[in-house]
């Protein structure tokens, strides 16, 4: 049984109780990481973006990741192994040389390394600094948007005159994989495109990330840049749509999705078919009857 010799000693162990447990709530951790700090002039440099959620479950990250400018050159943005599947702002640098996102995760997420994207950089100017997170947001997946609490770790960095050591670029590291398959949607909703049929279709790429979507509806058609959602042009769903994913080094995965009036080629083909001999047995019935009734 542990005894008090005075109140002084109660209060400061209660304070001490306090304290503990007052730092040991959860909140997201997001942070700037890469293996070295140190980098010399010309050399590229990759930093990834990473969450640790700390049992929390969340939905949504966004924010923006600012660098000194005169001493770095954005080189790329890699977004191909990212934990989140929807972008409402894709990563990109903006007018002021920051690099801004926003992005969901349908269905929360909880991680404790999950990658955002990385960005490469490359040192220009001799210097040393900080690139640091600004405007950080997380949100709980609990149906309220809830912002969750946010601790930011930044990434301290200092560039030399010293030669680096040779290396290849991070951004021309070539990549020779296609984007990882993925299976498209049909959706209906009052409040897009008018309660029209659409498709939705997102997938990845491990390496250079996607660059862009291509969509083909029917055999016959051309490809043609889409985005999803994508308003589909048959709206009868009686033709095949081609989803082509290509990435930031142009390879590609094709995927087809049949919708459920969709008719397979040689159906086409017997349609095609049949169309001409119903027309010659109609004309040659028409020439008979005529020849009969004379």
């Amino acid at each position: 049984m542990i005894k008090f010799t005075n109140k002084n000693n109660f209060l400061l162990l209660i304070l001490f109780f306090i304290f503990c447990f007052a730092n040991k709530t959860e909140a997201a951790i997001l942070k700037l990481a890469s293996p070295n700090g140190e980098l010399g002039l010309g050399q590229e440099i990759k930093i990834d973006l990473i969450i640790d959620t700390e049992n929390e479950q969340i939905n949504a990250v966004g924010g923006r990741i600012v660098f000194p400018e005169n001493l770095f050159e954005p080189k790329e943005i890699k977004d191909g192994n990212s934990i989140v599947s929807l972008w409402t702002e894709k990563p990109q640098v903006n007018e002021n040389g920051a690099i801004i996102f926003s992005g969901i995760i349908p269905g929360g997420v909880s991680i404790q390394n999950g990658l955002l994207f990385s960005v490469v950089l490359e040192a220009t100017k001799e210097g040393s600094g900080a690139i640091a997170w600004q405007n950080a947001e997380v949100l709980k997946n609990d149906g309220l948007g809830t912002s969750a609490e946010a601790k930011i770790s930044n990434f301290q960095f200092i560039i030399s005159k010293q030669t680096p050591i040779s290396q290849t670029p991070i951004s021309e590291i070539k990549d020779t994989e296609p984007p990882e398959g993925f299976k498209p949607a049909i959706g209906s909703d009052p409040e897009i495109f008018g309660g029209q049929y659409f498709l939705v279709f997102i997938t990845q790429d491990k390496n250079s990330s996607i660059d862009h979507y291509e969509v083909r509806e029917g055999f016959w058609g051309k490809y043609a840049t889409a985005e999803s959602p994508y308003l589909i042009k048959d709206q009868s769903l009686g033709k095949k749509i081609y989803i082509k994913a290509i990435d930031k080094a142009s390879n590609e995965k094709v995927v087809k999705f049949k919708p459920e009036n969709a008719l397979e080629w040689y159906q086409h083909y017997l349609l095609f078919g049949i169309m001409p001999l119903a027309a010659a047995a109609g004309f040659l019935f028409k020439k008979l009857w005529l020849k009969f009734i004379k």
